[in-house]
């Protein structure tokens, strides 16, 4: 009888020591695991941004968010616009924070696209003073309009503007305005962006004016994500999750 009792009681001890061990490996398993351990490498376009009305400030809030509820260090890494999408696929961050549109030309293997977070619609701003002068980009023959290379507004500009548009090609957003600001450029493609409920997102004060609002593609969103490293594993779920229950900006 005595010698049972111990049986059992010992297989008892080996079941839940088996099921702690599960339970801690999946637990290990579910953690986020970064390129390099405790670090959570990200690429942006500009370094520590500080207006609240810049799409880059309200991404850097909600990653730092993200990052501190799963105690993760942030290394910024500053990158041009143009084919920061890339980054992630080659290992070189964990999470491509740019503000890339998730166009199916951008994929690649190595990376996946995050859920979305907010989306865009097209515009032209110009300057208060001509707003009796233009409405649409086809009031802009013989005029010059800027864009920053690589971005949906550089498409949109090429797939809408009518013969005698100038497209001016800029490698950032502070180059084009410098040049805007300066007179050198008679509107800026740049866009309006809504929470994923439909909510305009504040980006700019009252003395900038936004004209010709429209869809890059007639009736589509265009959605905006993170570009995430395969190889960060964990990061691409635990992020989606923290998307879903965590509105976009702050």
């Amino acid at each position: 009888m005595l010698t049972n009792f111990v049986l059992l009681r010992t297989s008892c001890c080996l079941v839940m020591f088996w099921a702690l061990s599960v339970l801690i490996g999946c637990s290990a398993n579910g953690r986020i695991q970064t390129l390099r351990p405790g670090v959570l490498s990200v690429a942006v376009t500009s370094d520590a941004p500080s207006s609240e009305y810049d799409p880059q400030f309200w991404i850097r809030e909600y990653v730092e968010l993200f990052a501190s509820e799963h105690e993760l260090e942030i290394s910024w890494i500053v990158v041009p616009f143009n084919e920061s999408w890339l980054l992630a696929s080659r290992d070189e961050v964990d999470l491509v924070a740019t503000n890339v549109a998730n166009f199916s030309d951008r994929a690649r293997s190595g990376a996946t696209f995050s859920a979305p977070f907010l989306y865009e619609r097209r515009a032209l701003r110009i300057n208060p003073e001509d707003q009796s002068r233009y409405s649409h980009i086809s009031d802009f023959v013989g005029k010059t309009v800027g864009v920053v290379s690589g971005m949906a507004a550089e498409r949109d500009v090429d797939n809408r503007a009518p013969e005698g548009v100038i497209v001016r090609r800029t490698d950032t957003f502070a180059q084009l305005y410098n040049e805007f600001d300066s007179g050198q450029l008679d509107a800026i493609a740049e866009a309006e962006y809504y929470s994923l409920d439909d909510q305009i997102i504040p980006s700019h004060g009252g003395g900038v004016v936004l004209i010709d609002h429209h869809d890059l593609m007639p009736g589509q969103r265009e959605e905006s994500v993170f570009v995430v490293c395969d190889n960060s594993k964990n990061l691409l779920s635990i992020l989606n999750a923290f998307i879903a229950r965590t509105t976009f900006p702050l």
